[in-house]
């Protein structure tokens, strides 16, 4: 095995290892199964035997469209702070990153900035000021589709009103240039966070970019489609099974229970995103079995398609090159 091959199994296993990946995957299955027991086994798994494959089919293509957005938007941030990295090994660093969105918050996707420094040096503090804007510009729209749904069915907007306030007041306070300067230069002066202090200038001056207005409206947008896409799938789930359904609730319940996924900060929203699903569903009506069997079906054609198509991506990769 040549240097670079050891070290890419060594980092692999530095993945399973630190970032929890097996026991994501191993919780999720509790959590499918607990679903099932809840809503009764023998009811959930008829109806997923009743689940047209062509419908899950579509989901995938469905969520592979908005992977398309949302690689549109992080090359588009790549390209706005001017780093100079090939389409290709964007591409490669952002489909690469997939497999770390079941780690806490999808904190683990700032894999792609250590990737990119060790494929391109490109400084790993700009490119983690992308990722997270990736995460906030996502957390809007998801904020926006369940707030659509709140608006709609006259639910209270308090939570979602929440998040975006503070997601708000977060972006003023990033854009009050003067005082986030002040702040760098007298951390400076501290032990150990004085030696980063350079990367942490890098870091806020890319971030203050991101967020200006054109490239936060562009972003958001891009986010709105290709999540949006992903609340499509979720209807059409929901319309196999015959019951009467609409964007909208598609939208709504994968919105929320994405957002509520996400401010849990466990591994892939594991288990607040799939309780608040089905508890959002019942709320419609939908039996138990059928808001179950859903709920399980859309978080494989999502969550664990997105690890997947993101381990093979990295894996075919590093073993052809």
């Amino acid at each position: 095995m040549s240097d670079y091959g050891a070290a890419v199994a060594d980092y692999g296993r530095t993945v399973v290892r630190d970032h929890g990946v097996w026991l994501t995957a191993l919780l999720s299955v509790v959590a499918f199964l607990g679903l099932a027991i809840y809503a009764n086994v023998g009811d959930v798994l008829s109806a997923l035997a009743a689940v047209n494959w062509r419908t899950f089919a579509v989901v995938i293509g469905l969520t592979t469209i908005g992977y398309g957005f949302r690689f549109a938007k992080w090359h588009y941030y790549l390209r706005y702070l001017e780093m100079g990295v090939p389409l290709d090994a964007s591409a490669i660093t952002f489909f690469s990153g997939l497999m770390m969105v079941v780690t806490p918050g999808k904190a683990g996707e700032i894999w792609k900035a250590w990737f990119l420094k060790e494929e391109r040096g490109v400084s790993a503090s700009e490119t983690t000021s992308v990722v997270g804007a990736e995460r906030i510009t996502d957390l809007i729209a998801l904020s926006s589709m369940a707030a659509l749904g709140l608006l709609v069915y006259s639910r209270s907007s308090l939570p979602i009103a929440v998040v975006l306030a503070t997601i708000v007041v977060g972006i003023g306070l990033l854009q009050w240039r003067r005082a986030c300067l002040t702040i760098l230069g007298r951390l400076e002066a501290l032990p150990i966070v004085g030696d980063y202090a350079t990367e942490l200038e890098r870091f806020y001056e890319s971030a203050y970019r991101l967020f200006q207005v054109r490239p936060l409206i562009v972003s958001t947008l891009l986010s709105l489609v290709a999540w949006g896409l992903e609340g499509v799938a979720l209807w059409l789930v929901l319309d196999g099974f015959g019951l009467e359904a609409s964007v909208v609730i598609g939208l709504f319940v994968f919105g929320l229970g994405s957002v509520i996924g996400a401010i849990s900060m466990l591994p892939g929203g594991l288990a607040a995103a799939e309780a608040s699903m089905v508890a959002v569903l019942l709320t419609f009506g939908y039996p138990e079995a059928v808001a179950a069997a859903a709920t399980i079906v859309i978080r494989v054609g999502t969550l664990w398609y997105a690890a997947a198509l993101g381990t093979t991506v990295f894996l075919t990769y590093t073993t052809t090159r």
